[in-house]
């Protein structure tokens, strides 16, 4: 995989570059799956041979991150009501705790926000639910933009200081992505058990 993107790039011209690493940081806070930090150190990468500018890969990495974050947000605004009073979405989460991540999610969305970029694997869900619970468009997108300018910061400049051995660092990423979603799914295991637990408390 990462020898084809990097054959792909080759091929490119530094305008269409910019437009594909811009399209990649979008689809990838859409499609979690899809490789964006490695394509942004790739990108670094073709910094270092002279094949693009340092701007030019930092402004397209950075917006479509910050684009495709708000464009899930706004997913969440407008879908967000009807998916949790679906019959799928009571059966995850009952009134009660719909209204208790609400007030969670405005006590902390923002600071989530703020560290989205480093939790890689969730950053869809982070934004879907901003939306859901109707968190500010402009502190959304600000924090967004503050998070995604320092993540790609940091990833363009370990990229670029590596060179050719910019894989390195994309293993590094691979390896962080598994350790936030293990925690993450360790932490809501946690919550799952201890919510049946109280409910089992409950009943006796």
């Amino acid at each position: 995989m990462l020898e084809f993107i990097n054959n792909l790039f080759n091929q490119l011209d530094p305008l269409t570059a910019y437009i594909v690493l811009g399209l990649s940081a979008f689809v990838e806070n859409t499609v979690p799956p899809i490789p964006g930090d490695t394509v942004t150190v790739l990108g670094a990468y073709l910094i270092s041979l002279g094949k693009l500018k340092f701007w030019g890969v930092y402004l397209s990495t950075t917006m479509g991150s910050v684009l495709g974050f708000f464009f899930m947000y706004l997913l969440g605004v407008w879908f967000g009501r009807s998916i949790l009073n679906s019959r799928l979405g009571k059966k995850i989460f009952n009134e009660g705790q719909i209204e208790k991540t609400e007030i969670w999610f405005g006590k902390y969305g923002y600071w989530i926000i703020a560290a989205n970029r480093f939790l890689s694997g969730t950053r869809s869900v982070i934004s879907l639910f901003t939306g859901f619970f109707h968190l500010k468009w402009y502190l959304v997108l600000g924090l967004a933009f503050l998070s995604a300018a320092v993540w790609n910061g940091l990833l363009i400049s370990a990229g670029y200081m590596v060179g050719e051995n910019w894989e390195l660092i994309a293993n590094i990423l691979s390896q962080y992505n598994k350790i936030v979603i293990a925690l993450t799914l360790g932490i809501i295991i946690y919550f799952i058990v201890r919510r049946q637990r109280a409910k089992s408390v409950q009943k006796k």
